[in-house]
C-alpha cells in the first residue's frame, strides 16, 4: 500500500505537537503555581495568553494557505498573486504574532 508522504508528514507532525502541547502545559502549570520563582502581572499573563493564540491561528492559516496554494499551483493557477487582499492580510497577521513575541520578550527581560 503506497503511503502519500503528507498523510506520514501529518503523522509524525501530529506527535510532535502532542509533545509540544505536554510540554508547554507542563511549564504554565509550573509558572502558574504558588511556587513559581517569579510572579507575573495579569496583564503579562494576558500578554502571553493573546501572543501564544495568535500565533497558533497563524500557523494553522499557513497551513491551510500553503495546502491551498500548492493545490492551485498544480493547476497552474497562482493562489496568492490572484488574492492580494489575503496575502496582505496574513503577512499582517504573521508580522504582529511575531513582533508581539518580540514585544512580550523585551519587556518581561530587558525593561
Amino acid at each position: 500500500m503506497h503511503i502519500p508522504p503528507f498523510s506520514i508528514f501529518s503523522a509524525v507532525s501530529e506527535l510532535f505537537v502532542t509533545a509540544g502541547v505536554l510540554y508547554v502545559a507542563n511549564r504554565a502549570a509550573a509558572a502558574t503555581s504558588p511556587a513559581a520563582k517569579e510572579v507575573l502581572s495579569i496583564g503579562m499573563k494576558i500578554a502571553y495568553a493573546c501572543h501564544g493564540l495568535l500565533s497558533l491561528v497563524a500557523y494553522l492559516v499557513f497551513v491551510v494557505l500553503g495546502v491551498l496554494a500548492y493545490q492551485e499551483q498544480k493547476a497552474g493557477r497562482w493562489f496568492f498573486r490572484d488574492r492580494p487582499a489575503l496575502t496582505w492580510s496574513f503577512l499582517v497577521m504573521w508580522v504582529i504574532s511575531v513582533g508581539s513575541g518580540e514585544v512580550i520578550f523585551a519587556l518581561h527581560y530587558l525593561v
